[in-house]
């Protein structure tokens, strides 16, 4: 009998029996010399059972940790260095913004700075998984103090055109990238990108 499959239940005309009920194996009845062993050994049996359940859950947390960092390819360093005309409205002087930079589920902030051409200046890393699929995304918003953060333009660029310009330059690392700013009317971000990647020969397997 298995312990994770082991169901136990009491004998309704004797306190000191219960029965071993296993899916795959039947039934086994026991009979204990006094309830208070009778009670030790349920005790025991279900002591057994949390801690097989949770030597294989950290088991499985141990597997998916590292299939998850087997995953990773690389990084990517980003710095986001300023905006361009980010607002073109009258009192565009006290305009307090900031940039959120994303890629899958990883998301970084950059600091506020006060300018419609702001200078950030903020670093962050991203792990990569997929040259081919993963997408770095900037969005631009303007702090709201008592209100909701408003939109200033947000764009994009895929790692896979980040890489395949690494390797046309290869001295250029960092890359250099001044992006504009879709769904407005005006406005860039210039970003200063590197690119690292763990595993060349599975990066070259990936693109073969």
């Amino acid at each position: 009998m298995f312990l994770t499959e082991l169901r136990v239940e009491a004998d309704k005309d004797s306190d000191m029996c219960y029965t071993l009920i296993s899916g795959g194996c039947g039934e086994v009845s026991v009979m204990a010399p006094t309830i208070h062993e009778r009670n030790n050994w349920l005790k025991k049996i279900a002591i057994a059972q949390k801690h097989i359940s949770d030597t294989e859950r950290s088991i499985l947390h141990r597997q998916q940790s590292k299939e998850k960092e087997l995953s990773i390819m690389g990084r990517v360093l980003v710095t986001v260095m300023a905006g361009v005309s980010l607002s073109e409205r009258q009192n565009e002087g006290m305009l307090q913004s900031f940039c959120e930079v994303s890629l899958g589920s990883q998301a970084h902030r950059t600091s506020i700075a006060t300018s419609p051409h702001p200078k950030w200046d903020s670093t962050m890393q991203f792990l990569v998984k997929s040259l081919s699929e993963d997408v770095l995304c900037i969005t631009v918003y303007e702090k709201g103090y008592f209100k909701p953060n408003e939109f200033l333009g947000r764009t994009e660029i895929k790692i896979h055109q980040i890489y395949e310009e690494s390797r046309s330059e290869p001295g250029a690392q960092p890359q250099l990238h001044k992006l504009r700013l879709h769904e407005v009317k005006s406005g860039e971000v210039i970003l200063k990108i590197s690119l690292q990647l763990f595993d060349r020969c599975r990066m070259s397997k990936h693109h073969s």
